[in-house]
């Protein structure tokens, strides 16, 4: 039967082996190729490329059954949908995400999801949702170590504040961007301008909207520090900033012109969403103010422009996104129908053993249970000897300082049984007390398991002393340790 049960295990693990395909390091290096070109578009915000090159990854990885490349891949995409709107899907690619192994296994994996997911939660206003994903991120992050949590941190901050900005709580908004200012300070100043840019631009809106004029224009001062001191290239929202901070102080030629001028370094960026909202902003500025009709409806014209163009390209984006996504799913669907049949034939055989597993289960448990009551016959019957020779009082007596490990028990045994305790110091004088009170156990016929509980040690160290004391005292390997123990008493 156990012949049988083995050859079942074998056949199961050879329906695996077919089933599942072991992952080649020429496999894994394409997938991670795709992702670090991915990675490139990222940067460059092409978002089209981005998502198209994510899903190839994950196509190949699917093909060679790469958990690892599911799971990344699968975040790349799910970060590129919710870029581009597509929150229902971007959430249902996180959800399969969590399915895989690799993102069971891996923190950063987890915490990364968590982001995407608190990001979409706050781009569809579901607020509470998305402070609650955040802060569950928040617990993951202090299991990771080095620059992984330092980044992770300041991604989870930055959300936080623009959530609680949609919120209208500043005095939260504030924390968060302040925790981020913080978090910063583990890297040197050129290797995080950026960083520390955007963050010096968001207090100085923040302090704009509270009416701290003063500490505005300290934060805005740093911003425009940075972008001239390390010369960076893109500038959204400082000259816009500055702008506004004019307009609320009433210096109305001064709002104008770091209006312009934000328009303009947008202009030069090629940044054409960022246009489109100085336009709003000019347009909303002349009119407000008065200043400049003319000017009010050459910007509400270009906004419009812009605007249409803009959501156009947009439509174009999403539809092209949901072709590859419809087409993603196809692909999977022929997947599963291609693996069916082997899933069935492993069921069968995982069947088979299970009813193979449980007959055979309950014969060895037969087996053993008939053994057991042959063992308690046994030692009922050894007692029942010893308790007539001895008498019932002293051989209870005797058991229960065995049970509790008393230094009593070899005493009274060696007054008990002294023509056994004589016998072992005839095999070996030199045998030590430790030795003598394990060998008086054996002879009460406890068990390995028994002795082990009694002398809080293991049973692994129980076998061990038995098998020193048998190439101690000569037992032979066939011959049963307790049965020759008392086999020794009675001889003497």
């Amino acid at each position: 039967m156990k012949k049988q049960f083995l050859f079942l295990i074998l056949l199961l693990f050879a329906l695996k082996s077919t089933a599942k395909s072991t992952v080649s390091d020429q496999q894994k290096q394409a997938v991670e190729s795709l992702l670090a070109q991915a990675k490139e578009f990222a940067k460059a915000g092409k978002l089209l490329p981005y998502i198209e090159t994510a899903i190839k990854a994950l196509n190949l990885a699917n093909e060679a059954n790469y958990d690892e490349g599911k799971a990344k891949s699968g975040s790349y995409i799910a970060e590129g949908l919710v870029t581009a709107g597509l929150f229902k899907e971007g959430l249902k690619q996180l959800d399969r995400i969590e399915t895989t192994d690799y993102y069971k296994n891996e923190i950063f994996m987890q915490s990364q999801a968590l982001l995407i997911r608190g990001r979409a939660y706050g781009e569809l206003n579901l607020n509470q949702q998305a402070l609650r994903v955040l802060r569950l991120q928040q617990g993951l992050i202090k299991k990771l170590t080095g620059e992984q949590q330092v980044k992770s941190y300041q991604f989870n901050y930055e959300h936080l504040s623009v959530v609680f900005q949609r919120m209208g709580q500043l005095d939260s908004m504030q924390k968060y961007t302040e925790l981020q200012l913080a978090n910063l300070k583990v890297f040197q100043e050129k290797d995080a301008a950026m960083r520390y840019q955007i963050v010096y631009e968001n207090l100085g809106k923040l302090y704009v909207d509270r009416g701290d004029f003063a500490k505005a224009q300290q934060y805005l001062d740093k911003s425009l520090e940075l972008m001239k001191k390390y010369k960076i290239p893109v500038v959204l929202n400082t000259y816009g900033t500055l702008g506004l901070l004019e307009k609320k102080r009433g210096n109305l030629k001064k709002a104008a012109a770091f209006y312009e001028e934000s328009l303009a370094r947008k202009r030069a960026a090629g940044s054409r969403i960022g246009m489109k909202n100085s336009y709003r902003a000019l347009a909303d500025f002349y009119r407000t103010t008065g200043l400049d009709k003319a000017k009010t409806d050459h910007y509400e014209m270009a906004f419009s422009r812009l605007n249409d163009s803009l959501e156009n390209e947009n439509r174009a984006v999403v539809d092209q996104v949901l072709s590859m996504i419809l087409k993603l799913k196809d692909q999977e669907s022929d997947t599963k129908v291609s693996k069916s049949v082997t899933v069935s034939v492993i069921i069968l055989a995982v069947l088979i053993i299970a009813i193979a597993f449980f007959v055979w289960r309950v014969r060895h448990n037969r087996r053993l249970l008939g053994q057991k009551e042959e063992e308690l016959q046994e030692t009922e019957t050894i007692n029942r000897e010893l308790t007539e020779q001895i008498g019932e009082n002293k051989f209870n007596n005797l058991i229960d300082l065995a049970k509790s490990n008393n230094p009593e028990f070899l005493t009274l045994f060696a007054e008990l049984y002294p023509q056994f305790i004589q016998a072992l110091k005839a095999l070996d004088p030199n045998i030590r007390t430790t030795e003598l009170e394990f060998c008086a156990m054996a002879f009460l016929n406890f068990s390995t398991k028994n002795i082990a509980e009694y002398t809080f040690v293991t049973v692994r160290a129980v076998q061990v002393r038995k098998n020193r004391l048998r190439k101690k005292l000569e037992i032979p390997s066939d011959a049963d340790f307790n049965t020759w123990m008392r086999g020794l008493a009675e001889k003497v």
